[in-house]
């Protein structure tokens, strides 16, 4: 078989990508098999056949993965499925969310969230820290285990960031999202949802923003509370969809890998397609080659960076994968035709103006 019809033999076989990586799925499920309970049992209640997630390359429908969260929350009787040391109580977050909705802005709901959990838990804690232009939402732990330190850190960066977006009714644009373990192959289902770059291996779990969005009202309607409840955990957890576009999709293998050098090749291979037909489909929907495509989303991300964040240059040169500054100034003045720092300064001047 040739490379290109095998290459369609791999689209052809390749699920939506609405769907979730079992190796997500699995870390979901570890706390609850560490703890001997009976998986198989416990995804038959949920509609899934037993062995469904051993074949390799089966993705998990949205849907089956949303029973799956509930049938494990009413089993475990814990809203964290058995990942931390004693268990969160069923109605936990949905007292939490009473609470929030009567508070004032963003900032005030944040510290109280931060606060009502600091009283609910001990494995992990969440915290908001502002500075002069940018915000974060950080999460420290105490858990040693890898997997369930993993997908504590991960769910709860994504339920705070969620229910953020859900208090204020808008999606808010983040400026990085931060992780303290390392990309796995299963990293990118999240990408969709937070639509920032994601750096991995960083030195703590947090999501950065423009510190002016911590002064957005909350929006305190009852009937609105009731509904986000009733959806849980499909609300949260499979809110996204990625119907995107082949440069779309394209751009989202990019972000997540600003620090590798990625060819055409290899992104090809990601995609399950020819280089022939990448090549073909990028020139169709963005009338550019790959590597035109490529310098946009740096240069996209880079001038974002350095709009809505103080980071130091080099910091921001590293996180796009260039490993000297001096190489990021002048693949910088040839997408802008100014330095870092003169557009950053540029873009200050224009905001104080206004």
């Amino acid at each position: 078989m040739s490379g290109t019809s095998q290459a369609r033999s791999r689209s052809a076989q390749t699920p939506p990508r609405s769907a979730i990586d079992t190796g997500y799925v699995g870390l979901v499920l570890s706390g609850a098999r560490e703890a001997g309970l009976d998986i198989n049992r416990l995804l038959r209640r949920a509609g899934i056949a037993n062995g469904q997630l051993d074949r390799p390359g089966t993705r998990l429908p949205q849907e089956q993965f949303a029973r799956m969260i509930a049938t494990l929350t009413r089993q475990t009787r814990d809203e964290l499925w058995l990942l931390c040391s004693r268990p969160i109580k069923p109605g936990t977050f949905r007292m939490m969310c009473r609470l929030l909705i009567r508070c004032t802005n963003l900032r005030e709901a944040i510290r109280i969230g931060c606060q009502f959990y600091h009283l609910v838990v001990d494995d992990f804690a969440v915290r908001l820290a502002e500075g002069e232009h940018d915000a974060s939402v950080y999460v420290t732990d105490r858990i040693d285990q890898p997997n369930r330190r993993r997908m504590v850190n991960g769910a709860i960066l994504l339920f705070t960031y969620g229910l953020m977006c859900w208090l204020v009714g808008r999606r808010l644009p983040l400026i990085t999202v931060h992780y303290v373990f390392s990309e796995e192959p299963f990293s990118s289902e999240l990408e969709p949802f937070y639509r920032a770059p994601m750096l991995f291996d960083q030195p703590r779990t947090e999501i950065r923003f423009d510190a002016e969005l911590l002064d957005l009202p909350i929006m305190p309607d009852e009937e609105r509370l009731r509904r986000f409840l009733a959806s849980m955990p499909n609300a949260l957890l499979v809110r996204y969809r990625d119907d995107s576009s082949v440069a779309e999709r394209v751009r989202a293998i990019l972000r997540r890998n600003l620090k590798r050098p990625m060819s055409l090749e290899d992104v090809a291979e990601t995609l399950a397609v020819s280089p022939q037909t990448l090549r073909r489909r990028l020139i169709e929907e963005e009338q550019c080659g790959f590597q035109e495509l490529k310098d946009r989303v740096r240069r996209d991300i880079a001038t974002h960076m350095l709009k809505k964040s103080r980071l130091p240059l080099e910091e921001i040169a590293l996180s796009l994968g260039f490993s000297e500054l001096s190489t990021f100034h002048r693949a910088f003045r040839r997408w802008t035709g100014l330095t870092p720092g003169e557009f950053r300064e540029r873009h200050a001047a224009a905001a104080d103006a206004r």
